[in-house]
């Protein structure tokens, strides 16, 4: 592929004794707009350097974590276990990347963040018509005398105010 014929070229020009600087300017040159990052290079460079592995081995990495089946329900019980559990617990406990572990808890499991809690998305309470409520009311006896509340000029006012500003909060919401 040509990724890999940059890659080669990098690594020739690299052992030439080029430096960074250099390698980007050529492989600029003959790959135009296909270079590698300069962080890429200078790895390249400093690997060489020491003796390490410096071939191409972009696309052999086969250990990826696939959203199976089989993982989600391992994720899904973790969840229900402790819906406190962080993104990195998960991610350490399950040697999964954040973004899949997001994704499973997300798009797979309809989670969200809520506090620190996990949460379905849909866990609004259900309304409930009010013809529906049935209470029972403690009914004080016949020589039930309650004591007199003193009555704070202020008290209707301020109350006025609060129920006023609750009526423009709902309003607005």
């Amino acid at each position: 592929s040509t990724m890999t014929r940059i890659h080669d070229l990098t690594v020739d020009l690299a052992k030439a004794g080029k430096t960074c600087k250099e390698i980007k300017e050529i492989v600029e040159a003959a790959y135009p707009g296909q270079s590698l990052a300069r962080s890429t290079i200078f790895r390249i460079i400093k690997t060489m350097k020491e003796g390490g592995d410096v071939s191409d081995k972009r696309g052999l990495d086969t250990t990826k974590t696939v959203r199976t089946p089989g993982f989600i329900d391992a994720v899904r019980i973790a969840i229900e276990s402790d819906r406190k559990l962080t993104i990195s617990q998960l991610v350490e406990c399950h040697r999964a990347s954040r973004c899949t572990i997001l994704k499973i808890l997300t798009e797979d499991l309809g989670l969200r963040k809520k506090g620190d809690s996990w949460v379905p998305v849909n866990s609004k309470k259900p309304k409930i018509p009010t013809e529906d409520i049935k209470c029972e009311v403690d009914v004080p006896d016949d020589d039930f005398d309650p004591e007199p509340v003193d009555k704070d000029d202020d008290f209707e006012k301020n109350l006025k105010e609060d129920i006023k500003h609750e009526i423009m909060y709902d309003k607005n919401n």
